[in-house]
């Protein structure tokens, strides 16, 4: 049989991350991203070479069909290359009215800055729950929530009415964004809806989308939390997490299938194989020459045959039998005592009828009407007192008297007679309601018995009624309960064991044969299912190595100078074994340690990041952008300076949106003048978000400073409160900027950078931060002064006295835009050391 391990493209898992040079500016490389040849399209030209027999061949060949079929079923791919253009949220976390995030389409790094708690990350979630409806800081490790408090607190506290997400999304070939948009009808966080306009003349669902599998597979969004969660899941979400990117999904489909069918055809043999013990176990104990028989076929060496032929001597009549005397022993017929008692019941209805004088009813009713006519009629004439109908009895006062007192007494003899008919009526109905007809398997012998019982039925008097209707239920009654004695008899003479086990015995033979008549089968698709294990791991293997190949690349860049090294990245196990687990070849100066134990926090941070990038930028993702919420945290200065030359490199094929509190990013794009647009947020009262351009800090509080001046020409006392604090703001900025760019300069070591971010963090003051730029180090306030005069100029020392005496006491502010064109002049020759 041919190795399936032979020459194949294998790289349509390959990530398109730019490559770059050591300056940390992106270099598209043309033989980065390679379009993949198809994979069932490789796999069947393997099958064509290999040495499989046709029969496994065919069965192979037919499982690949199989998935292509339903693989094409689903509809066309969903389309590649979407970017985001804006998100706008409202009423959800920490942003109140609704405010726009406004993102460059296209390739290029977005930075978006804000401290903790100005709202910059209700942006980054946004992002997410609008197109997954979840947000992952509040999932456990098992993708159920696990933070219930958090979660509570989705709706913004100042704006809890109608929240709302908007995120407009450009896709090629569309003319205009589509617009995903969430809203919450309840109070649950789950409790939300989506829809997409733009798709369709009307709204759909995300769904339609078919994004559905692709953010799970090349999910384009991490969270902060997800950073930490990504090297402390279990091995089989890492695993998972990266398999699914490999593109082999539709071998693993096909293996399903094969495995399915092999288990399909195993079972019989397997049902044959756990009921012949216990079958051994009831022929032996039942005392019948066929049970004797049957036990002695079914020892081992199994004899199907004589099996078969002792089955075949069992009466086909014997089971029809057994059943029908079953049903007769549990016939019922009719219930004497109930019949009695109604009949009963009957008896004294009719009785109290026949009291009632049931006849005269109707003839009651009818003269007190007619009384009650004449009393009318003498109501309305009382001067003429003749009947109307003779003309000479007299229909006088005295008349009328009695024969009120007669209506009277006439409707209370129809009332009861009435009353006593009803009953009557409910007696018969109720004695009528126990004769039932017969049975469909009544025996012939009993049917004029059981018609004379229904024939009850049509008997119009009460007592005949009830006088024949005892009669025949006790004689049916008894007629049954004969019947039923005689088959129950007949049941105990009918060998019931033997008559029990024949329908276990004949599955058994139907099992044993259908597992004789897999046996061949199960072989070949055993052999099938063996060579596309054998393709699916030479395949992976490969399309791995390129994985490994870029999260090394993306390592080597964040960990500058760690003595941890990133070699192969390996899937242990196959998609079916719950011990399956991604493995980390990880060394510490060039031994071998367990990953996770010997990383820092930001050393993690950075191998997630190596693992999430290749994901998030496979060739085969739908997604032209990468989301990533905080990633700076804990990182030393020279993984900022890598993280910084990475989200360049990815940026240079994708739209990079990085959300981030810690200033440390923007500062190093700024030093290596790595294209970037810096975005700032600030939240104010009330959750009152904005969103502004915050790209130079100097030249933003020179901003800042203008505005001032010009916002308080009238007010010159506050303005001199106000201004010095402004120009402090930039020249800080410019010494910082001068101080970072050593942190982040070639020839600077860990530890030195180390050392002056520490400096940097305990320089509460102008004059130690302008010292820490001239000098490297703190030195006193007269030498800081003496420096500045000495390289920059009287000016700048002025300048540097001016702000700091303004924190405290008053100070000229006659010329207050000279001062901020002199405060631009210094931060320029300070920002030029």
């Amino acid at each position: 049989m041919a190795s399936p391990a032979q020459s194949a493209r294998t790289d349509a898992a390959a990530p398109e991350i730019a490559r770059t040079d050591e300056a940390g500016t992106a270099k598209a490389d043309a033989d980065e991203i390679r379009p993949d040849e198809g994979l069932l399209a490789e796999v069947n030209r393997r099958l064509a070479s290999s040495g499989l027999g046709d029969a496994v061949r065919t069965l192979v060949s037919d499982a690949l069909a199989v998935v292509a079929t339903g693989t094409d079923g689903h509809g066309g791919s969903p389309a590649k290359g979407a970017v985001l253009k804006s998100v706008t949220v409202q009423g959800f976390r920490g942003i109140g009215p609704a405010r726009t995030l406004d993102v460059p389409p296209g390739p290029g790094l977005t930075v978006v800055t804000g401290r903790n708690g100005s709202g910059k990350s209700s942006f980054a979630e946004g992002i997410e729950v609008a197109l997954t409806g979840a947000n992952r800081r509040w999932l456990g490790d098992d993708g159920k929530p696990a933070h219930p408090v958090q979660q509570r607190g989705w709706r913004n506290l100042h704006h809890p009415r109608e929240p709302r997400i908007d995120l407009e999304i450009l896709v090629p070939g569309r003319t205009a964004p589509l617009t995903v948009t969430r809203t919450w009808a309840g109070e649950t966080f789950t409790d939300s809806q989506s829809r997409v306009a733009g798709l369709s003349a009307e709204p759909a669902s995300v769904s339609a989308l078919g994004w559905d599998e692709a953010l799970h597979t090349f999910r384009p969004i991490l969270s902060y939390s997800e950073l930490g969660q990504m090297m402390t899941a279990k091995p089989v979400r890492m695993y998972d997490a990266l398999a699914t990117i490999l593109g082999l999904g539709p071998l693993s489909a096909a293996r399903q299938h094969l495995a399915e069918r092999e288990k399909t055809l195993a079972q019989p043999g397997k049902r044959a194989k756990a009921a012949l013990e216990e079958l051994r176990t009831v022929l032996a104990a039942t005392d019948d020459d066929r049970a004797r028989a049957a036990a002695a076929a079914l020892a081992a060496p199994v004899d199907p045959e004589r099996v078969r032929e002792v089955l075949a001597g069992t009466r086909a009549a014997d089971s029809a039998e057994l059943a029908r005397l079953r049903r007769l022993a549990d016939l019922d017929g009719p219930d004497p005592v109930a019949v009695t008692a109604a009949a009963e019941r009957l008896r004294i209805a009719a009785t109290a009828a026949d009291d009632a004088h049931l006849s005269d009813a109707g003839d009651a009713r009818a003269r007190a009407d007619l009384l009650d006519r004449a009393l009318l009629h003498h109501q309305r004439h009382r001067t003429d007192a003749s009947c109307p109908v003779c003309g000479e009895a007299r229909l006088d006062e005295a008349w009328a008297a009695r024969a009120a007192e007669q209506i009277e007494i006439l409707r209370e003899e129809a009332a009861a007679a009435e009353v006593a008919a009803s009953r009557l009526r409910s007696a018969r109905g109720g004695l009528l309601a126990l004769i039932g007809g017969p049975p469909v398997y009544l025996p012939d012998a009993m049917r004029p018995m059981w018609e004379t019982w229904t024939a009850c039925r049509e008997i119009s008097g009460a007592d005949v009624l009830a006088a024949s209707a005892e009669k025949a239920a006790q004689e049916l009654a008894e007629a049954c309960r004969q019947v039923r004695a005689q088959a129950e008899q007949e049941l105990a003479a009918q060998d019931e064991r033997w008559l029990r086990v024949v329908p276990q015995l004949a599955e058994w033979l139907r099992d044993y044969d259908a597992a004789a008549a897999a046996k061949e089968l199960i072989v070949r698709v055993k052999a099938a299912l063996e060579w596309l294990k054998d393709v699916q791991a030479d395949l992976r293997g490969s399309r791995m190595r390129n994985v490994a190949e870029t999260a090394g690349m993306i390592w080597r860049l964040l960990c500058q100078e760690s003595s941890v090294s990133l070699g192969s990245i390996e899937l242990k196990g196959s998609e079916r074994y719950n011990g399956r687990s991604l493995e980390l070849d990880v060394t510490v100066d060039d031994v071998e340690a367990p990953a996770l134990s010997v990383v820092s926090q930001g050393e993690l941070f950075s191998l997630a990041l190596a693992l999430f990038l290749p994901r998030a930028t496979a060739a085969d993702s739908p997604f032209g952008f990468v989301v990533i919420d905080d990633p700076v945290q804990s990182m030393d200065p020279r993984k900022v300076e890598g993280l910084a030359k990475v989200l360049a490199a990815v940026a240079a094929t994708r739209q990079v949106v990085v959300f981030s509190h810690d200033t440390r990013l923007a500062d190093v794009l700024r030093y290596h003048r790595i294209p970037a647009t810096v975005l700032g947020v600030t939240r104010h009262d009330r959750s009152d978000v904005e969103v502004h351009p915050a790209g130079d800090p100097v030249e933003a509080a020179l901003g800042d400073a203008r505005q001032a001046v010009r916002d308080l020409s009238s007010e010159p006392d506050v303005l001199a409160e106000v201004l010095p604090g402004l120009c402090r703001v930039a020249l800080e900025a410019a010494f910082h900027e001068v101080v970072m760019r050593r942190a982040f300069g070639p020839g600077t070591t860990l530890r030195e950078a180390l050392k002056i971010e520490e400096d940097v963090d305990g320089s509460g003051k102008l004059v130690q931060l302008a010292a820490l730029a001239l000098f490297g180090e703190r030195r006193s306030t007269g030498a800081v002064y003496a420096e500045l005069t000495q390289r920059l100029g009287r000016e700048a020392s002025d300048l540097v006295s001016w702000c700091n005496r303004g924190s405290h006491t008053a100070v000229d502010v006659r010329r207050p835009m000279a001062q901020v064109d002199r405060t631009r002049r210094v931060a320029e020759n300070v920002r030029s050391l």
